[in-house]
């Protein structure tokens, strides 16, 4: 079987080398056309070992995308393969996988995909697959890299017709994200689910949905186990019952889904305590002239299902030292809300206010909180500012208290070039075993940007906290000094198909989230280069 799995890759990465651009089939008599599209991902890494006290280690990644579309059909595959320097065989990290597969027909509202896929219930309440684009994942037990895809392996079916529309699935999820493919020692993909979801709008104004999954899991030496869950949902749209509203700038969304285990809505109703397994999550949106808010809600009770994915409710903040403290959603116990305003002030200013409040209730009560407001100066004049300042507290990760400031500046020097500096500085208080220690972040990154050539940027951070400060690969050593994380990142194109991001120094792990969706990333030093091909 891994003999045959090499074959399709080196065929896949043959024909990556043969296809420079989108290529057009010739139509014949009947006119249709066809059309490839290709894609690459190449990350290559030498450094130091994060497994071993080894100074230095080489590893490398490569994903192949290939689609070919003709009228309403689509058919593609992804092949994957990994290569480190070192193979303690136990666990063994390198593979050759064909990790994405699928055939899909599109005709007049109607969409059928048969492979992997991706689909939602609702807001994901019950059922979420999706991927992460551009992420690669860099595990380090058991060491492997991978993007992160959390497809369903099976059949799926969307039709849309006027006010109805409905979707029905079926098919293997992904319910452990963070176990690398290729391993066939730990599963990736476990059980089989099967559900769909139908909505109907009775007026611009008003639509309903429901929702249904019914789940099969076969525990090693046990008879199969079955569950059944349902959903409900409701949307209402203010502006679609009068025009007018809409013609004075002014618009409120809603949004409520509610999702229960064996839920009965007759006869149950919106059961919110802890005796039932159930999900709950509202979303109101209203904008006036140049102001917009949003104020979202989350009761989520034993719902960490493996293959959903509910909303997290934190706020994704771009800036580095409140980016690492996002919160990591623990669906089996929590609830809270978040609140976010953003509008235009005078002198071209804009602010920005976020604030998040959470309780969980997983192995004991646990708090988050953040609030976080930015102002930031015309993006579009000679010189553009962004100042910062947030207060926060997380204590799923021991933080009893965090504090964050700083000030981004930018300055474009003639027509085509541009320079960025950006401080961070954050005041912190972790409490352990009942013993608290404060501590200090600080962030530097000084960054050029040509018009055409790319950006290069400087980065240093520094850090004494004591979770930090000693190196768990050091063994028998117990550094007590501060830490110190510089590095070069380089982004540039090449050609009109390629970008290249090169990275040198050393990176400090940590929490990263993307689209609403939390990982983290291990800490790094060496070089690391990544290649994206388009053609």
């Amino acid at each position: 079987m891994r003999a045959a799995r090499r074959v399709v890759l080196a065929i896949a990465v043959s024909l990556s080398t043969s296809w420079a651009c989108p290529r057009t089939t010739p139509a014949g008599d009947g006119g249709a056309s066809g059309e490839v599209q290709a894609s690459n991902l190449l990350l290559w890494q030498v450094g130091r070992d994060p497994r071993t006290e080894a100074s230095a280690s080489t590893g490398s990644f490569d994903q192949f995308d290939l689609v070919y579309g003709r009228d309403g059909l689509r058919a593609g595959l992804r092949a994957a393969s990994y290569r480190p320097s070192r193979d303690d065989g136990f666990l063994p990290a390198r593979y050759d996988e064909i990790t994405l597969k699928f055939a899909e027909w599109e005709d007049e509202g109607l969409r059928l995909r048969l492979g992997d896929g991706f689909a939602t219930l609702g807001r994901g309440l019950l059922f979420r697959a999706f991927e992460l684009g551009g992420v690669v994942r860099d595990a380090v037990f058991p060491a492997s890299q991978y993007t992160d895809s959390r497809s369903l392996e099976g059949v799926i079916l969307e039709a849309d017709r006027g006010p109805l529309s409905a979707l029905l699935f079926g098919g293997e999820p992904v319910r452990y994200a963070d176990v690398p493919p290729g391993i066939d020692a730990l599963p990736r993909r476990e059980g089989h689910v099967s559900g769909g979801h139908a909505s109907i709008a009775f007026h611009p104004a008003l639509a309903v949905g429901a929702g249904y999954l019914r789940s099969e899991s076969r525990p090693a030496g046990s008879p199969p186990e079955f569950a059944e869950f349902v959903s409900a949902d409701l949307t209402l749209r203010a502006a679609s019952l009068s025009p007018s509203l809409a013609e004075r700038g002014f618009d409120l969304q809603a949004y409520a889904e509610y999702a229960g285990q064996s839920w009965d809505p007759l006869h149950d109703g919106l059961e919110t305590g802890g005796a039932v397994p159930h999900a709950f999550y509202t979303a109101t949106q209203i904008s006036v002239g140049r102001w917009g808010g949003s104020y979202e809600t989350k009761d989520y009770d034993g719902f960490a299902l493996g293959w959903n994915d509910p909303p997290n409710l934190v706020p994704e903040m771009s800036q580095h030292l409140l980016n690492r403290r996002s919160h990591f959603l623990l669906a089996g116990g929590e609830h809270g809300r978040q609140i976010s305003v953003m509008g235009s002030l005078p002198g071209d200013m804009t602010l920005q206010f976020d604030s998040a409040r959470a309780v969980n209730e997983v192995g004991g009560l646990k708090r988050y909180r953040l609030d976080a407001v930015a102002l930031q100066g015309d993006p579009l004049a000679r010189v553009s500012w962004e100042l910062f300042a947030a207060v926060g507290r997380d204590e799923v990760e021991g933080l009893t208290d965090h504090r964050t400031a700083g000030v981004a500046l930018s300055r474009s020097v003639g027509r085509e070039l541009g320079l960025r500096l950006v401080t961070e500085y954050q005041r912190a208080e972790r409490t352990t075993f009942g013993e608290a220690s404060a501590f200090e972040n600080l962030f530097l990154a000084l960054g050029v940007d040509r018009a055409g050539l790319g950006t290069v940027a400087l980065q240093a951070e520094f850090s004494n906290d004591p979770d930090e400060k000693d190196d768990p690969l050091t063994f028998g050593v117990v550094e007590d000094e501060p830490r110190r994380w510089f590095s070069l990142v380089a982004v540039a194109p090449l050609y009109r198909h390629h970008e290249a991001t090169l990275f040198a120094g050393s990176r400090r792990g940590g929490t990263a989230c993307t689209s609403g969706t939390c990982y983290l990333v291990p800490d790094f030093t060496g070089v690391e280069l990544r290649l994206v091909s388009r053609y």
